[in-house]
């Protein structure tokens, strides 16, 4: 009985291919999107959740309120605060620290004459110890996680940084020079970390070196709890059962404790759970939950509109197949045998379909693996949570898709099926029909609307005036700050005309650092807010295209120190004219308490993303501090420039790895979210107004089809083909119409709430709606006019000639 289901089954989808393919085509492009939405979104759930103890681990974060009651958050915590924590609080089981270092050189010591090998590393660097192996899980291909790091000058390698240093696994006793300074001797190897990690180290030194790493700090980095750098990261592993609330009370008891009720009351130290830190924002978090929600959600409205197609073509067909179930009922076929029948109709096309987005998936992963960053995979034999995920799908779809048609057809009555007088359920059908189709273009009109103006903010976030000129300045790593070093690349890069500008700064005026603290002004107590450093040479304004709007620019010195201030401080001090700062006493405590004099007041400048308000800023020299060289470079060939750049830059520095980046490139990088976000939207939409296209190209055709005698008779009674094709279209217009009125004020509000992220946005213009509304009326009139007018011309002798 089960194998004549489907042989029927198949003939009848065979009969009607057109449609079928339809069907099958929609259905394999939304699970195939789903099935991509749904790795994209596990593969992020998964990040740090393989650790043996994850739900125990949590990581040490705090914010910091001043006198103004803004908060500020980072995920920094000082090193002192992990040795209290272990030797003080019995509930904590135990203390894992990592501090990151960004950019190091490493030499591996060659024999002589054989030359050196060098290599430049970036944000996989870590200083840490046993017991933050004890918290996480690498697997040890050598070496022992207990005693590798328990010596001074020992390192341990992940396997790729192995074999590129070495080539080779036998590493153990090998040394390596890091910044040409510290010499470490290999004694541990570990696989490289899975790509679902936020810890991405792959060259661990040894804690006990920090003396020697950083000597001039190494005495407040190690005993106070005010030396807090979001470079460091402390983890703490529970014992089973304990409330972390109440161990991250324990932690800011520990910190008044240490620096007093007034030191500490600015300070308020979070217990943040390792299976959070992929995704909160506030922490440096790399995507927000409410992302992937949105995703899920758009995964499943994908799936409705093409489930929505297959309802509307199979009610649509109904009439047509009226005759054919009147005749099962009198030859003894059951309500429940016919519903079978087209439930079996329904799997025929979903298994189909479901295949086909097999193949769209495994084509679609490389590329998208490479446009969104990620590391998908599809396999289907071994991804237990995506097989069963798929399983679910496909019933899901059987069953929507499946059972209104079925129940609608199996309910026909036999003497009323046979003379096709089933007006009353198909006129209930066809309500039903425009219904689905309203609320699938609802769908796909919020999606247009969502991708315009997320496009609209992307350009606007990339494009917005930052008060400096990030075009065609180079930002290069300087290994050494000593004067006669910055001094002779400054003059032999400056010897060519085609070098603008050169200036050693910390870091460019726009950046990820978050460097700043409390400020005092002239004779006042220190300021209720902070201020925010940036550390630059007196060629730091002109190299960045930064304007004075009051007074001079600062004159190079580190001992009489001079300080630029923007328009945002001077309004923060209290003050309306930018004349009335200069020439004031300023302090900043994060550059040494120094006392030093305003000396110009420079434009307003963003020196985070557009997330955030300007901020007070300052700018001052502080040779110490020179971590890169901003070149600004004149227009050209910019690639004979970057070979003379590199010539210079190796003679001054030639034990360390050549490399630059421009600098709005790394701006541009702030906004990857916002990429990714606008990628995945804009693919979104444009899969789901394809995918309704083709439902209303099928019920277009369908319905054209059973109204072909009276096109024919139209046509005799002198009916024109502009006549002919608005009959036909103007009903499905009409619906797109409403869907646009009612998808309006839903993709409003939806996108007010996204754009109350950003601090700088754009305006929601009349027009984006407009414009979407028009674009969804031209796309619909384009689809049905098609088959309109294809009905529209044909010969009305052989319309009046058909049979149904």
């Amino acid at each position: 009985m089960i194998k004549n289901y489907f042989k029927i089954a198949w003939r009848n989808l065979w009969k009607h291919k057109f449609y079928t393919f339809i069907n099958m085509f929609g259905l394999a492009l939304s699970i195939g999107c789903s099935i991509i939405l749904f790795q994209f979104i596990t593969y992020h759930l998964s990040f740090d959740t393989y650790h043996h103890d994850a739900k125990q681990v949590y990581r040490v974060v705090h914010r910091l309120t001043f006198f103004d009651g803004v908060p500020l958050y980072d995920q920094g915590a000082p090193l002192a605060l992990a040795r209290d924590v272990k030797a003080n609080d019995p509930r904590v089981k135990d203390v894992g620290v990592l501090l990151r270092m960004h950019d190091i050189n490493v030499t591996i010591p060659q024999s002589e004459g054989s030359g050196k090998k060098m290599f430049a590393e970036h944000e996989n660097i870590g200083i840490t110890d046993g017991h933050f192996f004890n918290l996480f899980d690498y697997q040890w291909e050598q070496g022992n996680k207990n005693t590798a790091l328990t010596e001074p000058n020992a390192v341990v390698l992940s396997h790729g940084l192995a074999q590129k240093y070495f080539g080779s696994q036998d590493v153990i006793g090998k040394n390596i020079s890091v910044d040409n300074k510290n010499i470490f001797k290999v004694t541990g190897v570990v696989k490289d970390h899975p790509a679902n990690t936020d810890i991405k180290a792959d060259l661990f030194l040894s804690l006990s070196t920090l003396k020697n790493i950083y000597p001039d700090v190494y005495t407040p980095m190690h005993n106070d709890w005010n030396f807090i750098n979001s470079t460091n990261s402390i983890y703490v592993e529970l014992k089973e059962g304990v409330n972390p609330q109440k161990v991250e009370s324990d932690i800011n008891e520990l910190n008044v404790k240490a620096q007093g009720a007034a030191e500490a009351k600015p300070y308020h130290f979070m217990m943040l759970p390792l299976s959070e830190v992929h995704f909160d924002g506030r922490f440096a978090g790399v995507i927000q939950r409410s992302l992937l929600v949105t995703l899920g959600i758009i995964g499943l409205l994908l799936i409705i509109i093409a489930c929505v197609n297959f309802i509307n073509m199979a009610t649509a067909q109904s009439f047509k197949r009226a005759k054919e179930i009147g005749t099962r009922k009198v030859l003894g076929s059951s309500p429940a045998a016919i519903f079978i029948q087209f439930i079996s109709e329904t799997s025929y096309i979903v298994v189909f379909a479901a295949l086909l987005s097999f193949v769209m998936v495994i084509v679609a992963i490389p590329v998208l693996n490479n446009w969104l960053q990620t590391l998908l995979s599809f396999n289907l034999f071994t991804d237990y949570r995506l097989a069963g995920f798929i399983v679910a799908v496909l019933a899901i779809i059987i069953l929507a898709a499946g059972s209104y048609p079925a129940l609608i057809l199996s309910r026909f009555k036999p003497v009323s099926a046979l003379k096709n007088q089933v007006g009353g359920q198909t006129q209930v059908a066809g309500f039903t029909r425009k219904g689905l189709i309203i609320v699938q273009n609802v769908i796909a009109q919020v999606l247009i609307i969502s991708t315009i103006l997320i496009t609209m903010q992307v350009k606007y976030l990339k494009t917005a005036d930052l008060g400096f000129n990030k075009n065609a300045v180079l930002m290069l790593p300087v290994p050494n700050s000593d004067k006669s070093k910055t001094d002779y690349l400054r003059n032999q890069l400056l010897a060519d005309p085609a070098i603008k500008s050169v200036s050693f700064c910390y870091r460019a005026p726009s950046s990820t650092a978050d460097k700043g603290g409390s400020i005092k002004y002239d004779t006042r107590d220190w300021e209720k807010f902070v201020g925010y450093t940036q550390i630059g040479d007196a060629d730091y304004v002109k190299t960045f295209g930064m304007q004075l709007v009051a007074g001079r620019n600062i004159a190079e010195s580190d001992t009489a120190r001079e300080y630029l201030v923007n328009e945002v401080m001077v309004h923060k001090l209290g003050f309306k004219d930018p004349q009335q700062v200069i020439g004031r006493h300023f302090t900043a405590g994060d550059l040494s308490n120094n006392p030093g004099t305003i000396v110009g007041v420079v434009k307003d400048f963003h020196a985070k993303s557009l997330y955030t308000a300007i901020a007070p800023e300052y700018i001052s020299t502080f040779r110490k501090g020179y971590q890169y060289v901003g070149v600004k470079i004149a227009p050209g060939n910019p690639s004979v420039v970057i070979d003379h750049i590199k010539k210079e830059w190796q003679t001054a520095f030639p034990d360390n790895v050549f490399e630059y980046r421009f600098l709005d490139q790394q701006i541009a990088d702030f906004y990857q979210k916002e990429d990714l976000i606008n990628k995945l939207i804009t693919s979104s939409a444009v899969i789901a107004i394809f995918i309704s296209c083709l439902g209303l190209l099928g019920l277009i055709s369908l319905l054209t089809l059973q109204r072909t005698k009276e096109i024919g008779i139209r046509k005799v009674l002198g009916a024109s083909v502009a006549n002919i094709t608005s009959l036909l279209s103007v009903d499905f217009l009409k619906l797109v119409f409403v869907a646009v009125i009612v998808a309006s004020p839903i993709a409003w509000l939806t996108m007010s709430k996204y754009l109350q992220n950003f601090a700088y946005r754009i305006d929601i213009q009349w027009w984006v709606f407009a414009l979407a509304a028009f674009m969804a009326l031209l796309i619909a009139f384009i689809t049905v006019s098609f088959q309109s007018i294809k009905a529209a011309i044909a010969n009305p002798v052989e319309s009046l000639r058909s049979n149904d």
